[in-house]
């Protein structure tokens, strides 16, 4: 397996699996260039995109469906991978096809997997995970109850109904190696009202996810002022006053630490009100690996990365990084 970082998609827009630093330093693979639902806080969709452009100045910053010629001519693979790095598995119908044709593959090597979505579970995907349950680490991404917000947040992501139906759905394979639902990006002084925490998190916990996965947003400069000027958007703009220190060392911004540490016991005492554990993703923030916080590693800890280094000699998962 080349370990070497790959900044962009490639010229003949081929999914692959490749090796991603800034991706918590795991193994990833992306099924679209660009991403259906525009997210407004997302940084990868478009570092992605620009890095493309770069190569085909023709390219108008659509989403592409990647090819799977090179994918399916592979015979090694990594202990796992992270679906999606830079756009969503379930992005659309077309996307959707292509990821029930990655995941069969995966399985059938015995590939864990870390799947992410804010899409729609269809009965295919249901199908496929079904068939190793035990290798699916499933995140649902689930921020908020609040369909104005989502309107402009999330505009083409699917429903927070539909989201929570995602979790019933899955909860309903026995033996899924994780179910979580992901309360994160949150936006501070929007998403982090305890009315929101508490019913994001109890539908989790009533719908069968055994834990929360809570983190701030991380915004570019660029961002932060377009957020400046949106009457929605400000109070949260405002807050994110701190370049924050993060596994990709880019120049990101979020709350500072101390208010953020400060939110977090709030959030996490609010899981703890309705009966659910909260984890923190310690990436966006390395600071908070010194915390007493659980958090985790999407989901391949330590713990599980030495198990898979074991069982698969001729990969090096790094855990240096690590709690």
């Amino acid at each position: 397996m080349d370990n070497k970082i790959n900044w962009g998609i490639t010229k003949d827009l081929q999914a692959d699996i490749r090796y991603e630093p800034n991706a918590c330093k795991n193994y990833v693979m992306d099924m679209s260039l660009g991403c259906p639902h525009h997210c407004l806080y997302c940084i990868f969709s478009p570092l992605e995109m620009k890095a493309y452009q770069l190569q085909n100045p023709d390219y108008k910053e659509e989403t592409v469906l990647l090819k799977l010629d090179r994918f399916l001519e592979r015979e090694d693979f990594p202990p796992c991978v992270y679906l999606s790095y830079s756009s969503d598995p379930l992005g659309n119908e077309d996307i959707i096809k292509s990821t029930i044709t990655v995941v069969n593959r995966l399985l059938e090597h015995n590939v864990n997997i870390l799947f992410v979505s804010k899409g729609i579970f269809t009965d295919g995907i249901l199908e496929a995970f079904a068939k190793k349950p035990e290798y699916i680490h499933v995140q649902v991404d689930v921020t908020s109850a609040d369909q104005y917000r989502n309107s402009i947040v999330e505009p083409y992501a699917a429903s927070y109904e539909e989201r929570m139906n995602n979790v019933k759905k899955l909860a309903s394979i026995k033996g899924l190696g994780n179910l979580n639902v992901r309360i994160d990006p949150m936006l501070p002084n929007i998403d982090d009202q305890p009315e929101n925490i508490k019913k994001v998190a109890g539908d989790a916990l009533r719908l069968g996810a055994t834990e929360v996965i809570a983190g701030y947003v991380l915004v570019t400069g660029t961002v932060k002022q377009a957020w400046m000027k949106n009457e929605f958007l400000r109070p949260c703009a405002e807050a994110l006053s701190e370049v924050t220190p993060t596994i990709s060392g880019q120049q990101l911004f979020s709350l500072p630490f101390d208010d953020k540490l400060e939110r977090l016991t709030r959030v996490e005492q609010l899981c703890k009100e309705v009966g659910i554990k909260m984890a923190c993703c310690g990436c966006k923030d390395v600071r908070l690996k010194q915390t007493d916080f659980e958090w985790i590693c999407h989901p391949f800890n330590r713990q599980m990365r030495e198990k898979m280094m074991k069982e698969n000699p001729g990969y090096v998962l790094e855990t240096e990084h690590l709690k």
